[in-house]
């Protein structure tokens, strides 16, 4: 399964000291998008991943689970991205295979 995780943070990600490993173990493969947004391929559930996040942020903080459906999405060229394009490109033959 993909997913968006979207954090509204205090301070920036990179104050964070254990949430970059939070993300990284939540999935198979992950694609940092900006600071505090990332694309997670996991097969944890999306309760499983926001409980690993809230372990990392503050109180106040914010993390966002949504499950994302590949197949209708759509992007540009990523061209400065290759990592970004062979995730994402990945992500849709998966999701692809599953369907069938």
């Amino acid at each position: 399964m993909l997913y968006g995780l979207f954090c509204r943070l205090g301070r920036p990600a990179a104050d964070y000291p254990t949430l970059s490993g939070a993300v990284q173990a939540a999935g198979v493969a992950s694609w940092p998008i900006n600071d505090g947004t990332w694309f997670v391929e996991s097969e944890l559930s999306a309760d499983a991943i926001r409980d690993s996040l809230a372990l990392c942020i503050e109180p106040e903080d914010v993390a966002l689970v949504f499950p994302l459906n590949v197949g209708p999405a759509r992007w540009t060229s990523l061209r400065e991205f290759r990592y970004g394009r062979q995730f994402l490109q990945s992500a849709l033959q998966r999701e692809s295979a599953a369907r069938a």
